[in-house]
């Protein structure tokens, strides 16, 4: 299993985990969007300005936002950002867990300890979107209690999904 820790955006090694995390995260998900038509390919490996602007400055890009990392065996394997979503709203953002760690319930630790952020900080519901391609994802978030939702975003192919929060059982 995986530690899960809150990072400090004070600490300089914080940021440069984030920043390698979100290089993949981004570099995989402009592939996809390319291989289901909804994209072009990144060239040479470049990225979107917006895109690296969160990598280069993720506390800045994700301003007010929760930031956790998934670590195991000194490593840090995972991430979420849970980010002001509307009043009453936190948006999961970019949760990502490395090819080699995945299946083996880092994701999901991700995902319930930011639930639980949520929940201490009082909010009535998170949402958040997943590319309709990520069957293994979608499929998590429905098991997390997650609903479908009429989508709020412009972009093809995007799912959007909300859940109600209630009392944390902690």
């Amino acid at each position: 299993m995986a530690d899960i820790i809150h990072l400090n955006p004070e600490e300089g090694q914080a940021r440069q985990a984030l920043g390698r995390l979100l290089i993949a995260y981004h570099r995989q998900t402009e592939m996809e969007k390319a291989s289901h038509g909804v994209g072009a390919r990144p060239a040479g490996g470049s990225l979107p300005a917006r895109y690296q602007r969160e990598i280069d400055s993720p506390f800045k890009a994700f301003a007010g936002s929760r930031f956790m990392v998934a670590k195991q065996g000194g490593e840090t394997v995972g991430m979420v950002v849970l980010s002001p979503g509307g009043p009453g709203i936190k948006e999961v953002k970019r949760l990502w867990v490395e090819p080699s760690a995945r299946g083996a319930g880092v994701g999901a630790a991700l995902l319930q300890e930011a639930l639980h952020a949520a929940r201490l900080s009082g909010t009535e519901g998170v949402r958040l979107t997943v590319w309709e391609w990520r069957h293994v994802a979608v499929r998590s978030y429905l098991r997390f209690g997650f609903q479908m939702v009429p989508s709020w975003e412009d972009r093809a192919g995007l799912h959007c999904l909300e859940l109600r929060l209630a009392e944390d059982p902690d």
